[in-house]
Order: C-alpha cells, then structure tokens, then sequence
C-alpha cells in the first residue's frame, strides 16, 4: 500500500513534491483504498477489533505509525481506506522485512480473503495506492 510522500507546502490540485520535498520530510504518508467483501465484512471487523499483538509488533519495527483504517458505504459498496505515516530510512526494506515475517503473511492471507482489489491496483500490491491532494501543515 502507498501514497506519496508530504510536502513541506500545501498544495491545491495534483500533489507531487520534488525530491528535495520528499528529502526534507521526515514523516511519509501513505493512503490506500480497496473494497470490503460482504460476505466477509464481520470477520474483518473481528480480526481488526482484537488485531494479533505480534502484528502490532511487526507494524512498530517496520517504522509505521498512527496507522488506521476507515469503512464508508457508497452505492452499495463498502469500501475500506488505510492511512499511516512511515518514519524510518529505507520503506522498501522495511516493508520487504515486515512481509517476509510469517506471522505478517498469515494475518495478510486472514484479511486479503475479505477485500477485492481494485481496478488499476499494481499487480504486485493488495490495496490500491491513493495520492495526495492536500495536507494542512
């Protein structure tokens, strides 16, 4: 899952800092979005009301932070959106570590069976990334 990195500005209309922004940041955030399956919304809700205490572990050691995760209904759909800030040096390695743990890839087999990706996901991702369009700093 992702989002591009803040920029130290507020910005109205395509968001997209330049390196220097993106140097200069110390928080990155990250948003995403996916559908929740019906069929399987109230074991979502059971898995995320009493999440495994090694998950939250290895959410920690990956560098992630202030991590949430919003439901909304439109049109029949409910669709679930994720947000955390990254505070580490190197996401891709963190994030590669977190992923190779197999208590992670448990908990990701136990949730993925109750989302459907989203059209123009990336191949190798679950949750569709969403980019920035505004932060108020």
């Amino acid at each position: 899952m992702g989002i591009n990195q803040s920029s130290s500005k507020a910005c109205f209309g395509p968001c997209n800092p330049g390196p220097t922004d993106r140097e200069q940041s110390k928080i990155k955030r990250y948003a995403s979005v996916i559908v929740l399956s019906p069929e399987k919304e109230t074991y979502y809700r059971e898995l995320h009301a009493d999440v495994w205490p090694s998950i939250l572990e290895q959410i920690k050691q990956a560098n992630l932070q202030n991590f949430s995760i919003h439901l909304t209904e439109i049109e029949g759909i409910k669709y679930l959106f994720s947000y955390y800030e990254y505070t580490g040096k190197n996401y891709e390695t963190d994030m590669a570590d977190m992923a190779k743990k197999p208590e992670m890839q448990k908990w990701w087999k136990e949730t993925s069976a109750c989302q459907i990706r989203m059209p123009g996901t990336n191949a190798n991702e679950q949750w569709k990334e969403m980019e920035m369009l505004f932060q108020l700093r």
